[in-house]
């Protein structure tokens, strides 16, 4: 009896471990992937007000949904990337998009991640490398990206804290002209999890509770 009791403690101990240890994979935000409305290949300019799946433009002007041509004489505007993404800066710059409001638990951290690239270089032909664009959580703090290395896909994240059950992401242009930097595509959500020491630490702490209970279990067996 007294082999099943640790035994079980063992298990209960392993599990506690591989929980703690577990981490999420980001899950991309309905049309975070901007694949809707679909194009051909060009770009369609979407109006402040308009509404897409998941998302609402906003801002003083549009923005653009662009798919990326790679057959000749098209330029590969967007390198690696062959499907549909979303130009912040639009025809003028000042546009932005408000993703719809998604579920968040008060107190969770969260980590967004999505993919962007500095076309400047594409149009209007030039190096753009100040304010590119912004990105802010319903509660959460604002951040500003600038000097993106044109031609580069850089992988981004950004993290917040929520404080409501539901929460929502606003991308901006900052450029305040058509740079084409603020390009974004992939856009996804995970939970945080802690860092590797904070779960050894969290663990350890655990352990006496686990020893105390053996030799509880020791002591009511041997009475």
């Amino acid at each position: 009896m007294k082999k099943c009791q640790k035994t079980f403690l063992v298990i209960s101990t392993t599990g506690l471990l591989l929980t703690l240890a577990s981490s999420a994979n980001a899950t991309l935000l309905l049309n975070g992937d901007f694949e809707a409305p679909v194009q051909t290949p060009g770009s369609q300019f979407l109006p402040v007000g308009t509404v897409i799946p998941g998302w609402t433009v906003v801002g003083t002007s549009g923005v653009n949904v662009d798919q990326a041509p790679t057959a000749p004489p098209n330029p590969e505007y967007w390198p690696g990337n062959p499907s549909q993404f979303l130009d912040l800066t639009g025809n003028t710059g000042g546009g932005g998009i408000l993703s719809a409001p998604f579920a968040t638990t008060v107190g969770q951290t969260y980590v967004i991640t999505f993919e962007n690239f500095n076309g400047s270089e594409v149009y209007p032909g030039i190096d753009y490398l100040r304010s590119d664009f912004s990105l802010q959580a319903s509660g959460g703090a604002l951040y500003t990206w600038s000097g993106l290395t044109p031609g580069t896909t850089r992988n981004l994240t950004y993290t917040f804290t929520a404080g409501a059950t539901t929460s929502t992401l606003t991308f901006m242009d900052t450029s305040g002209f058509d740079s084409n930097a603020g390009w974004i595509d992939n856009v996804g959500i995970s939970a945080a999890v802690p860092e590797p020491t904070t779960m050894v630490a969290g663990a350890m702490l655990l352990l006496p509770f686990g020893f105390s209970t053996l030799r509880m279990l020791r002591k009511t067996r041997t009475a």
